[in-house]
Protein backbone atom coordinates (compact mmCIF):
# COMPACT_ATOMS: atom_id res chain seq x y z
CA UNK A 1 0.00 0.00 0.00
CA UNK A 2 2.85 2.38 0.77
CA UNK A 3 4.33 2.15 -2.73
CA UNK A 4 1.35 3.64 -4.55
CA UNK A 5 1.08 6.46 -2.03
CA UNK A 6 4.81 7.15 -2.40
CA UNK A 7 4.44 7.19 -6.20
CA UNK A 8 1.34 9.41 -6.41
CA UNK A 9 0.89 12.38 -4.12
CA UNK A 10 -2.42 13.94 -3.17
CA UNK A 11 -1.63 16.87 -5.46
CA UNK A 12 -1.03 14.57 -8.43
CA UNK A 13 -4.26 12.72 -7.68
CA UNK A 14 -6.20 16.00 -7.33
CA UNK A 15 -4.80 17.29 -10.61
CA UNK A 16 -5.87 14.15 -12.49
CA UNK A 17 -9.25 14.18 -10.76
CA UNK A 18 -9.84 17.84 -11.59
CA UNK A 19 -9.13 17.15 -15.27
CA UNK A 20 -12.08 14.74 -15.31
CA UNK A 21 -14.73 16.17 -13.01
CA UNK A 22 -18.16 14.51 -12.92
CA UNK A 23 -20.84 16.20 -15.00
CA UNK A 24 -24.31 17.23 -13.85
CA UNK A 25 -25.72 13.95 -15.18
CA UNK A 26 -23.49 11.91 -12.87
CA UNK A 27 -23.78 14.28 -9.89
CA UNK A 28 -27.58 14.22 -9.99
CA UNK A 29 -27.74 10.41 -10.12
CA UNK A 30 -25.30 9.91 -7.26
CA UNK A 31 -26.74 12.77 -5.19
CA UNK A 32 -30.34 11.56 -5.30
CA UNK A 33 -30.19 7.82 -6.04
CA UNK A 34 -27.12 6.38 -4.31
CA UNK A 35 -27.01 4.41 -1.07
CA UNK A 36 -25.37 7.39 0.63
CA UNK A 37 -28.10 9.88 -0.27
CA UNK A 38 -28.39 12.36 2.58
CA UNK A 39 -31.69 13.07 4.31
CA UNK A 40 -31.78 16.57 2.77
CA UNK A 41 -31.85 15.06 -0.73
CA UNK A 42 -34.46 12.36 -0.22
CA UNK A 43 -37.37 14.31 -1.77
CA UNK A 44 -36.53 13.38 -5.35
CA UNK A 45 -35.74 9.76 -4.54
CA UNK A 46 -38.88 9.39 -2.43
CA UNK A 47 -41.05 11.02 -5.11
CA UNK A 48 -39.79 8.59 -7.74
CA UNK A 49 -40.03 5.54 -5.45
CA UNK A 50 -43.52 6.40 -4.22
CA UNK A 51 -44.76 7.22 -7.73
CA UNK A 52 -43.49 3.96 -9.17
CA UNK A 53 -44.63 2.02 -6.12
CA UNK A 54 -48.09 3.58 -6.29
CA UNK A 55 -48.45 2.81 -9.98
CA UNK A 56 -47.31 -0.76 -9.39
CA UNK A 57 -49.68 -1.23 -6.47
CA UNK A 58 -52.61 0.28 -8.39
CA UNK A 59 -51.89 -2.03 -11.34
CA UNK A 60 -51.61 -5.02 -9.03
CA UNK A 61 -54.92 -4.23 -7.35
CA UNK A 62 -56.60 -3.60 -10.71
CA UNK A 63 -55.33 -6.99 -11.90
CA UNK A 64 -56.45 -8.75 -8.72
CA UNK A 65 -59.91 -7.21 -9.08
CA UNK A 66 -59.95 -8.46 -12.66
CA UNK A 67 -60.68 -5.01 -14.06
CA UNK A 68 -60.65 -4.27 -17.75
CA UNK A 69 -57.31 -4.36 -19.57
CA UNK A 70 -57.85 -0.75 -20.60
CA UNK A 71 -57.93 0.29 -16.94
CA UNK A 72 -54.87 -1.80 -16.10
CA UNK A 73 -52.98 -0.19 -19.00
CA UNK A 74 -53.53 3.25 -17.41
CA UNK A 75 -51.26 2.05 -14.58
CA UNK A 76 -49.01 -0.31 -16.51
CA UNK A 77 -47.85 2.07 -19.25
CA UNK A 78 -46.70 4.97 -16.99
CA UNK A 79 -45.11 2.47 -14.58
CA UNK A 80 -43.22 0.72 -17.38
CA UNK A 81 -42.06 3.96 -18.98
CA UNK A 82 -41.02 5.46 -15.64
CA UNK A 83 -39.17 2.36 -14.51
CA UNK A 84 -37.40 1.96 -17.86
CA UNK A 85 -36.41 5.64 -17.88
CA UNK A 86 -35.06 5.43 -14.32
CA UNK A 87 -33.08 2.27 -14.98
CA UNK A 88 -31.61 3.59 -18.24
CA UNK A 89 -30.71 6.90 -16.58
CA UNK A 90 -28.98 5.23 -13.63
CA UNK A 91 -27.12 2.75 -15.84
CA UNK A 92 -25.93 5.58 -18.08
CA UNK A 93 -24.75 7.60 -15.07
CA UNK A 94 -22.82 4.63 -13.68
CA UNK A 95 -21.33 3.92 -17.11
CA UNK A 96 -20.31 7.59 -17.53
CA UNK A 97 -18.77 7.65 -14.05
CA UNK A 98 -16.81 4.45 -14.69
CA UNK A 99 -15.58 5.91 -17.98
CA UNK A 100 -14.47 9.05 -16.09
CA UNK A 101 -12.68 6.98 -13.43
CA UNK A 102 -10.90 4.97 -16.14
CA UNK A 103 -9.64 8.22 -17.67
CA UNK A 104 -8.31 9.30 -14.26
CA UNK A 105 -6.68 5.90 -13.77
CA UNK A 106 -5.11 6.05 -17.22
CA UNK A 107 -3.73 9.54 -16.55
CA UNK A 108 -2.23 8.35 -13.24
CA UNK A 109 -1.14 4.96 -14.62
CA UNK A 110 -2.77 2.96 -11.81
CA UNK A 111 -4.94 -0.12 -11.57
CA UNK A 112 -8.48 -0.13 -10.22
CA UNK A 113 -7.29 -1.46 -6.85
CA UNK A 114 -4.58 1.21 -6.64
CA UNK A 115 -7.14 3.90 -7.52
CA UNK A 116 -9.42 2.67 -4.74
CA UNK A 117 -6.50 2.78 -2.30
CA UNK A 118 -5.71 6.36 -3.33
CA UNK A 119 -9.33 7.40 -2.87
CA UNK A 120 -9.56 5.78 0.56
CA UNK A 121 -6.28 7.34 1.70
CA UNK A 122 -6.75 10.86 0.33
CA UNK A 123 -10.52 11.15 0.88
Amino acid sequence: MGSIIDRISKEMFDTAYNHHLPGKWIKFAYKYFSKSTEDDNMEVKNAVVYSLGGLFLAGLIATMLNLSNKIILWFLVPYSIGLAALVLYLFSAVFANNFRINKIRKELGVTKEEYNILVSVYY
